[in-house]
């Protein structure tokens, strides 16, 4: 299972790019905000174009949060495969922090089927 750790931003950071004909399935989430600057709301995100339908044959891409988590200054939280149970992300998987901070570390582990 690929994992990836990105730090807290305020800008989406991928965690796995978009894949024709496959979805992302994030099965394990670790926050490590124990030298982080303050509380931090971590989100996942979705973001994919959808497909062409009848009446739009130029679809603009979508922004969908999947998971959002609020994780305490001088914390860390792990959320299991079981915790994040039927979340996908049909395009790129992102992470996205209320406020940058390099002391926030998000580990997201993730299967892609």
């Amino acid at each position: 299972m690929p994992s990836k750790v990105v730090t807290a931003h305020t800008t989406a950071v991928e965690v796995a790019a978009e894949r024709k004909n496959a979805c992302h399935y994030p099965t394990s989430i670790t926050i490590d905000n124990d030298a982080g600057a303050a509380d931090r709301v971590i989100r996942l995100q979705d973001v994919f174009t959808p497909s062409e339908t009848h009446g739009d044959d130029d679809p603009d891409e979508a922004t969908v949060e999947r998971w959002r988590a609020t994780v305490l200054q001088g914390s860390v939280d792990t959320f299991s495969k079981e915790d994040l149970k039927g979340i996908k992300a049909l395009g790129a998987l992102k992470a996205i922090g209320d406020a940058v901070d390099t002391d926030c570390h998000i580990t997201v582990g993730y299967e892609t089927r």
